[in-house]
């Protein structure tokens, strides 16, 4: 049998040190004589000897964490190349706390088929997604060992949430000593500024350890004026919801077709005298005034957070230990999008208002400039809590166990000033106070302080709370079944039970529909019980092969209510699923691992998912039914690709769960004791995929089909409000290939380690139903089909240097411009370099100074021209070239 098979000692009491977490790390057996080095490798809960197994994982150090000079584990994790088509990472004008946070998106299957996992555990999910997707900027880096990334499907092992694969984020233990680090960051750009501080200290004893580390960090916002290219004079991202307001009326006229014509009407002098409106006098844009929000909003938001975390284990007896983990992160981003558009409900100014300068009802198109821009405070409380026993059973062969009890939570308040209350509005516009064009030819700043006036009546705080709380209790039990010179069989069993609440609430005048700027409405009242049951298995066999294989039942109870216009609504559902697992992999000699798995996958909807009231937001889109090149001529603002629509937005209570399979071959090849290769194949199927359905998807579904039952057209055809929400796609496909490879060699001038991964998505088919077409999306716009990186460290004494590079493949535009979006380009290949150099003094500490975007490479835009945040900014890095400086010192 190969030295890498199961062994009595790759089970039996060595397990129990190795089980006091549940990561990798060197065990210590409770028995001497039985001391081995015991490790649990991410995709299996079996410990055992060999760091490679059936299923592909990644693994990057914290040397490996550093090299890439990035300030939080989401950034790291957004370079990944296995990310394919980047993450989201918060940005200003997003609801519900999402501003606050990011996530991982593994395979371009959403961030709710990631599983992230802390030393082996689930994270605790954030309140924005109704707990469904872990927040990875909440993790200190101070705290990170390393991150095993499991590129296959897991749901087998772990649960319903590893359908692309799982994150398993390691933190540091048995630490003694007092440690401290700090960092700050620079970028070229005004803003973006970064400072992280951090005390790590720990204290070993014969019976235990203890860990303690606290990080503070925070980061200074970054204005959208200063990375758009505002200046350029094809910008034309502009606002007719005017800080000067635009009247929208009949005139009372029709055209050659009899179609009624309609005008604008506004007052060019104040648009010449008011900041950031432009006069658009001229014939193409109808007299209208034009606002430019993109030049007072933040893109990324003021942010400081504090964490803390510990870790520490207690020998109760020689076979029994306890162990625990406890986490908390505060922190709170100011986050600032423009003036409220008061569009919620569209005020009008009635035909016989005594400054109604036209006779006609007008609809008004106004912004609350006056009374300040949006700005919002959000506070994200996470907690995390595990205590459990971990022992060893002299029976048998010996039974090793550990029984949990995990308490897990996160918290987000949200306050979103100067809102507006169209109610308000539309009463006070009723009363015939308020000459809002001006007609009566008042000063400048009379009419400003009547306008201030206006709204300040309306000025309304839209309050948000989101809730989510976890308990979970499970355990489990392995031993060896079978060991002889023939094969050896290790068995695993475990069981779950978790409880989860999950509530969000906004104010009531914002669940009410009579708010602007705001996103309230979509609140949610549910809970939910998951239970599972799961087995493992690891069968070594003759000519080095081991055969792994694992089965789980899962079920999920949920239940949600609602308030509205009948009363209460309730609805339950039940989702249960047995899912499996088999890998196999052999060693047809010492230095090729030859391997394949398949798993089958089940995730059941969440609860923001399926019991959400309806919302409504704004959704950027461009209306090509409307829009034909006559059409647009006559109205190229409504037509811009910025131009927002009204988009009401709830949960399905009707939703199926998703299921899958995946399948992923490969092989790693020591080709020598320096140099290793590993290459995989993947091939994954996600059948009823949920997603919500954006605005773009409604309009281009309406232009393919001839009609929208989701879409409600105006008179003049343009869209008064779209219908959206959840829907189960028919399926989703996706392949490709991963590779990797790592040499290290020596000189007399140093030691030198080169790494490189990259990732080629072969496919990504969507097929939105059995209707519908089916769409390869690999390489066009936003799915690269290309991504990589390259690392190259040295070390000389006590000094280091590291050059990075960040690659991401060109994509085509072809696709969009078929459908009528000629704007959107083609997007060339980008590449990042990043260089660093550090040095280690005698003070036991180290210093190192580098450059992230040493080129400062520009982030390719959508369009042929210069628009509001016109680049992906979960994929590529938008702040240009950056300046950091590292410092370490121990005691």
């Amino acid at each position: 049998m190969s030295s890498e098979s199961l062994t009595a000692k790759a089970i039996r009491r060595s397990l129990l040190a190795a089980a006091a977490t549940s990561v990798a790390f060197t065990g210590s057996a409770f028995a001497e004589e039985e001391k081995v080095e015991r490790i649990e490798v991410t995709g299996s809960r079996i410990k055992q000897v060999d760091m490679e197994t059936s299923s592909p994982v990644t693994v990057l150090s914290a040397a490996d964490i550093a090299l890439t000079g990035e300030k939080t584990v989401a950034d790291v994790l957004n370079n990944s190349s296995i990310n394919a088509f980047g993450s989201w990472r918060g940005m200003s004008g997003y609801g519900a706390g999402a501003s606050a946070t990011s996530s991982i998106n593994m395979r371009g299957l959403g961030s709710q088929a990631t599983l992230v996992l802390l030393d082996g555990r689930r994270m605790p999910g954030t309140s924005s997604s109704s707990g469904a997707t872990a927040d990875t900027s909440q993790i200190p880096v101070a705290i990170v060992e390393r991150i095993e990334i499991l590129r296959d499907g897991a749901s087998a092992v772990y649960g319903s949430d590893a359908v692309a694969g799982v994150i398993n984020i390691i933190t540091k233990k048995e630490f003694d000593g007092f440690q401290l680090d700090y960092s700050t960051e620079m970028p070229d750009v005004e803003g973006g500024d970064a400072n992280r501080f951090s005390v790590a200290t720990g204290f070993n004893t014969d019976k235990g350890n203890i860990t303690f580390t606290y990080e503070y960090y925070d980061t200074k916002a970054v204005m959208d004026r200063d990375i758009w290219r505002m200046d350029d004079p094809t910008y034309g991202d502009y606002s007719s919801f005017s800080s000067v307001p635009n009247g929208y009326y009949n005139t009372g006229k029709v055209d050659a077709d009899g179609d009624p014509i309609y005008a604008f009407y506004s007052n060019s002098d104040m648009c010449e005298q008011t900041e950031n409106v432009s006069d658009g006098t001229d014939g193409n844009n109808n007299g209208r005034c034009f606002y430019s929000y993109g030049a007072v909003t933040k893109l990324f938001g003021d942010m400081t957070r504090n964490s803390f975390m510990t870790n520490f284990t207690y020998e109760i007896t020689d076979d029994i230990q306890f162990r625990g983990r406890g986490s908390a992160s505060l922190s709170e981003t100011e986050t600032r999008y423009a003036g409220t558009p008061v569009s919620t409900n569209y005020p009008v100014l009635a035909a016989d208002n005594p400054y109604n300068p036209t006779g006609a009802d007008m609809t008004v198109y106004m912004r609350s400039v006056q009374i300040g821009e949006r700005d919002t405070l959000t506070e994200t409380n996470n907690y995390d809590f595990l205590g459990g026993f971990v022992g060893y059973s002299d029976v048998g062969n010996g039974i090793d166990w550990e029984i949990n009890a995990q308490f897990s939570g996160s918290t987000t308040n949200s306050f979103n000033y100067n809102l507006i209350n169209d109610n308000i509005i539309q009463s006070e516009l009723d009363t015939g106070k308020y000459d809002i064009f001006n007609t009566s030819g008042m000063s400048y700043d009379e009419w400003d302080q009547q306008m201030t006036a206006l709204y300040g009546a309306a000025a309304h705080t839209g309050v948000y709370q989101g809730k989510f709380d976890s308990t979970q209790i499970d355990g489990l039990a392995s031993t060896l079944l079978v060991e002889n010179d023939t094969l050896s069989l290790a068995m695993l069993v475990g069981a779950e039970y978790e409880m989860i609440n999950f509530k969000q609430t906004s104010d009531p005048e914002s669940a009410a529909g009579i708010i602007s700027g705001g996103s309230g409405g979509d609140d949610v009242n549910a809970e939910r019980d998951r239970t599972a049951a799961y087995t493992e298995l690891q069968l070594g066999l003759p000519g080095n092969v081991d055969v792994s294989a694992a089965i789980r039942y899962e079920k999920y109870e949920q239940s949600g209510s609602l308030t509205g216009a009948t009363g209460e609504i309730v609805n339950s559902s039940t989702f249960d699923a047995v899912v499996p697992k088999l890998g196999v992999s052999w060693r047809p000699i010492d230095e090729l691992l030859i391997r394949a798995s398949y798993g089958d996958s089940f995730r059941a909807p969440n609860m923001g998912e399926m019991f959400s009231s309806q919302s409504l937001s704004f959704e950027t889109a461009t209306d090509v039914v409307w829009c034909t090149p006559e059409n647009a001529a006559k109205d190229p603002d409504y037509c811009d690709a910025s131009n927002q629509h009204k988009t009401w937005f709830g949960g399905n209570p009707n939703l199926e769960a998703e299921e899958g399979n995946s399948l992923t071959l490969g092989a790693v090849w020591n080709v020598t004791d320096a140099w290793s290769v590993e290459l995989s194949y993947y091939d994954i199927t996600y059948d009823n995929k949920i997603e919500s359905v954006s605005a773009t998807d409604v309009i281009r579904d309406e232009k393919l089909n001839g009609g929208s039952d989701l879409v409600t057209r105006r008179a003049d055809g343009k869209i008064e409000y779209i219908e959206s929400g959840y829907i189960n796609m028919a399926s989703v496909e996706t392949s490709g290939f991963d590779f990797a490879s790592a040499y290290n060699f020596e000189t007399n001038f140093g030691d030198f380690n080169l790494k490189l991964d990259m990732t080629y998505v072969k496919e990504f088919v969507e097929q939105a139903d059995s209707e519908s077409v089916a769409i390869d999306n690999a390489g066009i716009q936003d799915y690269p089909q290309w991504r990589g990186n390259f690392a190259a460290a040295w070390y000389y004494n006590d000094f280091s240097a590291a050059w990075t590079t960040v690659y991401i493949g060109s994509q085509s535009g072809q696709y969009w411009r078929d459908l009528g979006y000629d704007y959107i380009i083609d997007t060339p290949n980008y590449f990042k370099h990043n260089l660093q150099v550090g040095y280690t003094h005698d003070w036991n500490g180290t210093i190192t100074v580098g450059v992230n975007n040493l080129f400062d490479e520009e982030a390719p835009t959508w369009y042929d021209y210069a628009g509001y945040r016109d680049v992906n900014t979960g994929l590529y890095d938008v702040l240009g070239r950056t300046f950091y400086l590292r410092i370490n010192q121990k005691f």
